[in-house]
């Protein structure tokens, strides 16, 4: 036998996977461009309706499809809520061919890159810190906004004065007043197509450009105050213009059949109205669960917006409610199964640490989190917790750091505390708690393992705020330990603690046991802060000792 023979296994392979990424590469090309061509054709064509040219397409198309099986509310359906749904099912492709992603060991720039989604360009302000794709977001909306208001005032203005000969000077008051309102609930139904795309938490859009639902959050914040702004405006008009005119408690009361419905259009107006107040910075501080359980009402608010316009006009908006509602269903399927709580122990500092473990279906990196229930506590909240340990730690079970802060979390340690020390040795490490039963939701988060992109990490963090971090450590100290591609050579964890109690939660992570020769591959250097205290104790002082030597070990072997 040749004694070469033994590689040409590994160049065809090599050539396999060359023309197998290739072809990844193009069918991913290809997708993007479709998307990208899709999308920006629903967003020139929804901000050209308001002109008489975007109304020319409309009718044009609707006559092309008014005698198809669809009818006139399935092209409307088509027209403005099937771009989005095809987008999604394009994106579901997308991700399912990129797969995961694996971290190769390439060469970083010296210098940064500029990144539309994270460089930031406005710092203070009334949206917080905006960066560079944010803020031509929100300019690409107000010119929408200011575009639309004025060509509808203009259309407004027109028909007003074509009945000017004809209508005394107060009805032609409450005319202009009536369609004024009707033109802002129509741009309002705009904004309402995009205002529930942000807050689906699995949505495949917010997967596809690596946006983690708790950051696009902010944008549904954003579009709902736009669109209550939009829809109070839509009403209050409408109810000036029927009390100029002497009907207002009739067309209140009215409910039709056929065509605009203005009851349901009441009691959809204020649901939004009770979740809009509710929500305001003010009072979603001072009582989270007013806030939370009054924002459910946004059923009753979407239920009768439909019985208010009618399926004809709801099909502007129902694409992105449809994606919301499917995600919402795929979640309450998942968070029905229970998962089994395989240990749990309380620090002196006054934080929880529980071991799940984890459903077969639950992939996640050193950056995801869960929403937590025990339904020993409550059937209906659910806590969101970062996940404290590395997903190459275990293939079935994954922990989380919960410090005890409020009612919810004082229970879980009480009930944890409850246990006596002879019931948990009694039982089989991998066996269920018998006093808790959790259910988890997730994982969300970043798609993408960023802290494995860059060899210099520099991780700050303030008291329970060390959790992900942790899950950070782990994971590079065991992609080190199994030769798995791993960046990060350098890393600095700054922690800041307001006791000395909260420092032996550096233990969660065993480095010696998880890899016993990282000082050799990885220069590790951890700052701890104590802001509130001025004498440590003396087991305090041990464990600065041992991080002490530690940290001399790594300076001498390097």
């Amino acid at each position: 036998m040749d004694e070469n023979s033994g590689y040409e296994p590994l160049i065809l392979k090599e050539e396999g996977a060359k023309k197998k990424s290739l072809w990844v590469s193009l069918a991913k090309w290809i997708l993007g461009v479709a998307m990208w061509i899709i999308f920006a054709a629903w967003a020139a064509f929804i901000f050209l309706y308001p002109s008489d040219y975007g109304t020319h397409l409309y009718e044009k198309w609707s006559r092309a499809t008014n005698g198809t099986l669809f009818g006139e509310a399935g092209s409307i359906f088509l027209l403005f809520s099937g771009p989005i749904l095809l987008i999604a099912f394009l994106a579901t492709a997308y991700l399912i061919i990129s797969g995961k992603e694996e971290i190769h060991e390439t060469k970083t720039s010296r210098y940064p890159r500029f990144r539309l989604w994270t460089f930031p360009v406005l710092v203070d302000g009334p949206f917080g810190v905006v960066s560079a794709a944010e803020l031509i977001g929100i300019i690409l909306f107000t010119a929408y906004i200011i575009w639309a208001v004025s060509v509808e005032s203009i259309k407004n203005w027109n028909i007003v004065s074509s009945f000017s000969h004809n209508l005394p000077s107060k009805e032609q008051s409450a005319l202009m007043l009536e369609l004024t309102g009707l033109r802002l609930g129509l741009i309002g139904l705009f904004c309402l197509a995009f205002l529930f795309l942000p807050i689906a938490r699995g949505s495949v859009l917010l997967r596809l450009i690596d946006i983690p639902f708790e950051h696009a959050t902010r944008y549904h914040v954003w579009l709902g105050h736009l669109t209550m702004l939009l829809f109070t405006l839509h009403g209050l008009f409408y109810v000036i213009g029927w009390a100029m005119e002497g009907r207002l408690a009739q067309e209140l009361r009215d409910w039709r059949n056929v065509g605009i419905a203005n009851f349901p259009g009441v009691i959809s107006l204020l649901a939004g109205l009770l979740m809009w107040i509710t929500s305001l910075p003010g009072l979603r501080r001072i009582n989270f669960e007013l806030f939370f359980y009054t924002h459910q009402l946004y059923v009753v608010f979407v239920v009768f917006l439909a019985l208010h316009v009618g399926d004809f006009i709801f099909c502007f908006a129902a694409g992105g409610i449809f994606l919301f509602m499917l995600d919402r269903f795929l979640r309450f399927c998942q968070s029905r199964k229970t998962v089994n709580v395989l240990s749990a122990r309380c620090f002196p500092c006054g934080t929880v640490e529980l071991s799940l473990s984890k459903p077969e279906n639950l992939n996640y990196n050193a950056l995801g989190w869960i929403f937590l229930q025990v339904r020993e506590l409550s059937w209906l909240q659910w806590h969101p917790f970062s996940v404290s340990s590395s997903p190459l730690e275990g293939k079935h079970h994954l922990a989380i750091l919960i410090k005890v802060l409020g009612g919810w979390t004082a229970k879980l340690e009480k009930i944890i505390s409850s246990i006596s020390e002879e019931q948990l040795e009694t039982k089989p490490f991998l066996q269920p708690h018998s006093k808790i039963t959790a259910s988890i939701e997730g994982p969300y988060g970043h798609e993408s393992p960023y802290h494995l992109t860059y060899e210099h990490l520099i991780l700050v963090a303030g008291g329970i705020g060390i959790s992900p971090f942790l899950a950070i450590l782990s994971d590079i100290l065991h992609r080190i330990n199994d030769s798995k591609p791993c960046l990060p050579r350098n890393v600095l964890i700054v922690w800041a603690v307001k006791t000395s109690k909260e420092l032996p939660l550096l233990q969660t992570v065993d480095m010696k046991s998880i890899c016993p020769f990282f000082p050799d591959a990885l220069n590790l250097e951890i700052q701890t802060y104590v802001t509130r205290q001025k004498e440590p104790s003396l087991v305090i002082a041990h464990i600065f000792f041992v991080l002490t030597l530690l940290y001399l070990h790594m300076s001498i072997s390097q």
